[in-house]
């Protein structure tokens, strides 16, 4: 491609921008500005999925001010080009640069096309149709982006999702325990914002640790590449960009690197953001006197950021302040004073408290209800006969008490005592003898803690320990004794899976596959999909630590830790890959250690102080912190006697304590709130009966086979898709290695190297792209032989849409999306509900004839045509108007009225509703009718 400035061109990937207008030109990149909607986007020179937009001598052109050129002549200039014609309105000879052309321009007109003999097979018609259609039934679900994300549909997330992402700038924080899936929860809700048009440009922060795994989340869950920003590549941007955060919509950080690089930090600040995704939020250490430096860096990201969604595990009351502190990110307005904060809490608490025999079921005493009472006054009446009111009107008026709840809308919380479908976890230890050559090591040199846990990762033994270490002789047994079982392995380092690896092929034969930080993602996605084959795959996989961040291992039950980590959360990551919702079979837990060594001590530490192998333990991290120093201590050989059955009295105490005081803690109302119960139910009803359904299947089978690209059976649920020769045009994604597919969510979840689609799939939007953008079906002749009607009889069918061009963000799509009217009229000129089946192309000399015997008649039917979708057109404005006005005007009337009593909800939200019920009112009622496509069919017999 070639581009210069004022050039203009199309989007293959967004028709709805518009026409677009290049603006600027970069060694590698191109950016354009789509004056219709008022977006900017950048592309990569080598692979921009975009069409310039050129016209010829004949053609008419509309000019941005409205005014339409008959061109006459072209001329260019330094690559843009200026046609010379007759302006259709004044007569007057005139010039117009592309540069100046319509915004809203629509690629050819099918009219033309026909009556001047370019026209195509009709197949291409009616594809165009279904596209259309397939379109619109998307773009107006009311599950946009909840259907295509490749997770279980697990009740509390999707409600979560849903609920979260059908805000405008939503700030929340995500709070559920370890294993509940806030990580899906917040891809569900990107995933949703950036579909609905809510949100364009995404920051998500983590800590350095989960760069990658948030990485691979994002694309294998939701089909989101975000780009990792770190030092090198910000200085390489830096050459192109004053600003290199805003060359790509989607990035990826780790905290670390913004705190510890104050320039790249300013720079983030300044650059645009829709959402911002911090996880571990409960890192970020806050006090009055003195916030963290890493407080203080989101802080300064949130106030400039619409939406922020802050994940922890870590509950409120292991840290009341810094509770307060994440909520004071999310409104500093509404969280300005710790003391007031804690004073309003009492409240919440006293009604979650009274609340609670009807959480269960139960009847309420008159106490109850005049807690309950004094907390919502205005419900006073109903409260009274509230034990005598059916289940649905207690459970409205439970809605309405959550409504109110003063974290209720920022604040998401689940956990596992609340949420069933967790798999039961058994511990078996396996002590071994001590080998000489680690004897010698503790005896010779004063190690760091780690050594005395890791032995084998001592630099003097890093190249045999494999061949004196009992622990490998002992795995090889085990292997063999679960010789038709999934194994996951998991030990500290990269070094210590390959040596455990290569001792395995050397000894016993058996190939297992490596999983660590040195392999590139392909090659870890490679070796997860050869552990997850069930035939011809490894039965085990070794991985390093970084096997414990974010993989689903699930279809696996038995969990062999080689080692142990130091850091609780660590451990729960580890025993997280299988003990997930979901997970079929009890997790089977080995754990190889040496006998009266650091490493029984630490396993009685975790077993007998924490209880962390067979129970989670969201306690541990903070137990830790308090006791991290004697523990250290404990471990080393040389610690005072004693000292080790010391801290584990004390650890146990203080796991006691804490656990109580997190039971005691919990807010039943705001779990219900959190958990979807009476809520979520038909919403998954919907998304299990779009699974079930083999529509969009039927569909896309027969869009790619008309496309050109093969499709091969690889088995029962999936497909393998790979380019042929006869393709349209390059269908993004797709490369000569092919790609396996699949419509059914079990096995897309089963298998991770195939892809799971759905309408929400981005290949799927390519696919229809390549038909919505191209000529293709504009104009078509058909040949039909019909006995039942007269010979020589004709049809024309025409497709019109409906559209109107507006900023994503005020989700026109969501009740005008380009919307297809069909009509077709005999050759009298009236409408017929004709159905056309097995029509034929004609050939060419026929064709012409047709044409032009048939020319004035064709251009009357198109008028008479245009009289009736103009018709359907005014009453499809006022269907959608009046939908619209339904929809966001009862939700603006709740949200005022819920504002009087709950002070989290903010102006922004209300005024953004209420700018765009005004701007959706008059780009509804100012949508313009195009032509799309027209068919000529013809009976002969």
């Amino acid at each position: 491609m070639s581009f210069a400035l004022g050039q203009r061109w199309i989007s293959q990937t967004e028709s709805e921008l518009g026409l677009g207008t290049v603006v600027e030109i970069a060694d590698r990149t191109v950016t354009l500005l789509f004056p219709a909607t008022g977006e900017q986007r950048t592309y990569t020179l080598a692979s921009a999925p975009l069409i310039r937009v050129t016209f010829g001598i004949g053609d008419k052109i509309a000019s941005h001010q409205g005014w339409q050129l008959l061109v006459e002549e072209i001329s260019e200039l330094d690559g843009q080009l200026t046609y010379i014609g007759q302006r259709l309105d004044t007569g007057l000879n005139t010039s117009l640069k592309e540069t100046f052309v319509d915004h809203h321009f629509v690629l050819d007109q099918p009219d033309q096309r026909l009556l001047s003999g370019q026209y195509d097979d009709p197949k291409w018609f009616d594809l165009r149709l279904a596209c259309l259609e397939q379109q619109y039934q998307h773009q107006t679900s009311p599950l946009l982006g909840m259907t295509g994300a490749r997770v279980d549909l697990i009740p509390h997330q999707i409600h979560i999702a849903a609920e979260v992402a059908n805000r405008h700038a939503p700030r929340v924080l995500l709070a559920d325990e370890v294993g509940l899936g806030k990580t899906i929860e917040a891809a569900l809700i990107i995933h949703q914002q950036i579909l609905t048009g809510r949100a364009a440009r995404v920051l998500i922060v983590v800590p350095n640790s989960l760069v990658h795994q948030w990485l691979v989340e994002m694309l294998r869950r939701v089909n989101l590449a975000f780009a990792i920003f770190d030092t090198q590549r910000c200085q390489a941007l830096s050459e192109e960009s004053d600003n290199p955060f805003e060359s790509e919509q989607l990035v990826l950080c780790s905290l670390d690197f913004l705190t510890q690089n104050p320039k790249y930090q300013a720079q983030a600040k300044a650059a645009p953001w829709d959402l911002l995704v911090v996880d571990e939020a409960h890192h970020l250490e806050w006090s009055e006197q003195a916030p963290s430096a890493a407080y203080q860096c989101i802080e300064a990201l949130a106030s400039v950021t619409r939406g922020v969604l802050l994940l922890t595990a870590t509950p409120d009351q292991l840290g009341h302040a810094s509770h307060f502190a994440r909520l004071r990110l999310l409104d500093s307005d509404r969280f300005y004073d710790y003391q007031a904060f804690l004073q309003e809490e009492q409240g919440y608490s006293q009604l979650a408290e009274a609340i609670a025999p009807l959480l269960e079921g139960n009847s309420l005493t008159p106490e109850q209800i005049s807690d309950i009472t004094e907390f919502a006054p205005e419900l006073a009446d109903r409260l009274k006969n509230l034990n005598q009111a059916t289940e649905q009107e207690k459970q409205h008026l439970l809605g309405e008490l959550i409504d109110r709840h003063g974290t209720g809308r920022l604040l998401f919380r689940n956990s596992r005592s609340g949420i069933k479908g967790f798999p039961v976890r058994h511990l078996h230890s396996y002590p071994l003898d001590l080998p000489e050559q680690y004897q010698t090591l503790f005896q010779s040199e004063d190690l760091d803690v780690e050594y005395y846990l890791t032995p084998e990762r001592h630099a003097s033994l890093q190249e045999q320990w494999t061949q004196s270490d009992p622990r490998v002789d002992w795995f090889i047994g085990l292997l063999q004794q679960f010789k038709n079982e999934k194994v996951l392995v998991i030990c500290a380092s990269a070094g210590t899976a390959m040596q455990l690896a290569e001792a395995l092929r050397i000894r016993a034969g058996i190939h297992a596959g490596i999983f660590h930080e040195a392999l590139s993602i392909v090659e870890r996605d490679k070796m997860a999909a050869f552990f997850a084959q069930s035939e011809q795959g490894a039965q085990t996989l070794i991985c390093s630590e970084i096997g414990s961040e974010g993989r689903n291992f699930q279809f696996a039950h038995h969990l062999v830790l080689f080692d142990l980590p130091l850091l609780p959360d660590l451990l729960e990551q580890r025993i997280g890959r299988l003990d997930r919702i979901g997970q079929q079979q009890d997790i089977q837990i080995h754990l190889p250690y040496f006998a009266h060594s650091a490493q029984q001590k630490l396993l009685e530490w975790y077993h007998q102080g924490l209880n962390a192998f067979e129970h989670t333990c969201p306690v541990g991290s903070t137990v830790y912190e308090e006791v991290r120093h004697e523990l250290l201590n404990a471990l080393r050989p040389d610690s005072e006697p004693g000292l080790f059955d010391k801290l584990l009295k004390q650890t146990r105490q203080r796991y006691l304590k804490l656990r109580e005081d997190l039971e005691a803690g919990r807010d039943k109302l705001l779990e219900l709130n959190s958990s979807g119960r009476g809520k979520v139910e038909p919403l998954l009803d919907a998304i299990h009966s779009i699974d079930d359904s083999a529509r969009l299947e039927r569909f896309m089978g027969r869009l790619l086979d008309t496309i050109g690209v093969l499709q091969e059976d690889k088995n029962e649920s999936s497909y393998i898709l790979r380019p042929g020769d006869t393709m349209v045009n390059q269908l993004p994604g797709l490369d000569e290695e092919g790609l396996t597919i699949t419509y059914e969510r079990e096995t897309a979840l089963a298998i991770e190297d195939i892809q799971f689609f759905s309408a929400d799939h981005p290949m799927v939007r390519h696919a229809m792209d390549l038909i919505l953008t191209d000529t293709l079906g504009k104009s078509s002749l058909a040949l039909m032989q019909d006995k039942s009607v007269a010979n020589g009889c004709y049809f024309i069918e025409c497709l019109f849409v409906l559209s109107a061009n507006a900023s994503r963000d005020l989700q026109l799509h969501r009740y005008l999306p380009p919307t297809p009217i069909r009509l077709c009229l005999d050759a009298k000129g009236k409408e017929v509900m004709q159905p056309f089946n097995e029509l034929q192309p004609l050939n060419n000399k026929i064709a012409g004839q047709l044409l032009k015997a048939l020319e004035s008649q064709i251009q009357t039917g198109l008028k008479q045509a245009g009289k009736a979708a103009a018709k359907a057109a005014r009453e499809l404005r006022h269907s959608c108007l009046s939908k619209m006005q339904a929809e966001l005007g009862d939700e603006l009337d709740r949200l005022l009225n819920l504002k009087k009593l709950n002070p989290s909800i903010r102006d922004e939200e209300i005024q953004h509703l209420a700018h765009q019920i005004h701007q959706l009112g008059e780009l509804i009622n100012g949508a313009r009718l195009q032509l799309e496509a027209i068919r000529l069919v013809v009976n002969s017999h």
